[in-house]
């Protein structure tokens, strides 16, 4: 499949129809708490929260797809998604799913039409005969992509103009059950101003936090007010802001908004801070004030550093325009400090999970005295990360399995429970 050329929409539905067939569970779904949560665990990992796209579907070529053709794929695939996640109908056969995706085609049709009114196509031929809305739907979802295109190499610039798909993705999964008239489309245009303004406020404060501007920081805030639909007043009210910084009491977000909003812009200022190698402590007093003002805990602080920085070590060797800006060993050790605590802080039930595993005890046992095989350390490290996953506050993070080898394991693992393991009879 080739997504640069005409056709490119079709060819995915039918393959997400036939994956669908074939294996119910292909979505890998990360259900949460909420419908909120499972909005966070089915997008966040694809990249495009972050502007990011790195998401992958086994096409032998998708190596050639270029960020835009990945960007495009990603944000229909996670607009199928939240429609399915938001679903009124419970899709559990393949007519129900080919139901839900034929629907969902028309409804992005429409959405798009009406919130992004300079990116619509006409449903209609000059004579009046219907055009295919696979087409249709194709060439709104190119154009919207098109407006986020990013020569810019820097890694934060395209960050700020993709991560805008984030926020279409997220009003798009409120227009999916409601039915929009004129005072609520206006409602959901002015929305997407809001929270699109609402980042630039983010931007700033974040990058005030330390007292210093860096270049790139001008660099990617230029950039991002040229490249996101506001009036002109509010791109001189942003410079203003950005030139003379802003507190986090002037940020527009209360406890009472959505948890997926709050939890964006933290990360979107966590991400921010991050790009400059190392968070220096000025920058995470303004994290953790921030992280508070949005109504979170410190758990909750900690999991979206982990969400960040796990996000960044899965995708190292793909995202080659963060390496002269951050610092693998750095963002790594970092990483490696705040899951150490994050397991000891449940330890009980690492213990628990691990003492019922009757397999893994049995190698962790041999290993005291014998040269464990390449396959045994294969086992430890995949049961490991099960057990892992099974911490509450984990729920819907992502582990970076790529990271976490063997050996970064056994460092976050309590030696206690080993030594445990080891001393039972």
């Amino acid at each position: 499949m080739n997504p640069s050329n005409p056709g490119w929409l079709k060819e995915f539905v039918d393959f997400r129809k036939s994956e669908f067939e074939s294996n119910q569970e292909s979505k890998k779904v990360r259900q949460g708490k909420t419908p909120d949560q499972s909005f966070y665990g089915l997008i966040q990992p694809t990249g495009i929260m972050y502007g990011c796209p790195v998401g992958t579907y086994g096409f032998d070529d998708e190596h050639l797809w270029t960020e835009n053709d990945r960007t495009k794929i990603l944000l229909l695939d996670s607009l199928i998604n939240i429609a399915e996640l938001y679903s009124e109908e419970s899709v559990e056969g393949i007519d129900t799913f080919e139901h839900l995706v034929e629907h969902t085609l028309e409804v992005v049709v429409e959405y798009y039409r009406a919130v992004y009114p300079e990116i619509s196509i006409a449903t209609k031929t000059w004579l009046g005969k219907k055009k295919d809305p696979y087409k249709i739907a194709e060439q709104i979802i190119e154009r919207r992509v098109n407006l986020t295109n990013n020569k810019n190499s820097f890694f934060l610039s395209s960050f700020f103009s993709r991560s805008q798909l984030f926020l279409d993705i997220y009003i798009f999964g409120q227009w999916t059950h409601t039915k929009p008239d004129n005072v609520l489309l206006e409602f959901f245009k002015s929305e997407k101003e809001e929270l699109t303004f609402t980042s630039v406020k983010v931007i700033a404060a974040a990058a005030h936090a330390n007292s210093v501007i860096e270049d790139e920081e001008r660099m990617l805030f230029e950039h991002f007010i040229s490249n996101i639909e506001l009036s002109a007043e509010k791109k001189r009210v942003a410079n203003e802001y950005f030139e003379h910084g802003m507190g986090i009491q002037e940020i527009p977000i209360q406890e009472s908004d959505p948890w997926i909003i709050r939890k964006f812009f933290l990360e979107m200022a966590t991400l921010t801070i991050c790009s400059d190698k190392k968070i220096e402590l000025s920058e995470r007093i303004f994290l953790e004030d921030f992280n508070e003002s949005l109504g979170f805990n410190n758990d909750d602080f900690d999991i979206s550093l982990l969400s960040v920085e796990g996000f960044l070590l899965q995708n190292w060797s793909s995202l080659d325009n963060i390496h002269e800006k951050m610092d693998y060993k750095a963002v790594s050790e970092e990483y490696v400090e705040r899951m150490i605590k994050m397991s000891r802080s449940h330890i009980k039930r690492l213990e628990t999970k691990l003492l019922e595993d009757h397999q893994l005890v049995s190698v962790i046992k041999r290993g005291h005295s014998n040269v464990l095989s390449e396959d045994d350390k294969l086992l430890i490290r995949s049961k490991f990360i099960k057990i892992l996953q099974s911490i509450p506050n984990f729920r819907v993070l992502v582990l970076p399995d790529i990271f976490l080898n063997y050996e970064n394991l056994l460092r976050i693992i309590p030696k206690e429970m080993i030594t445990k393991v080891i001393s039972q009879e």
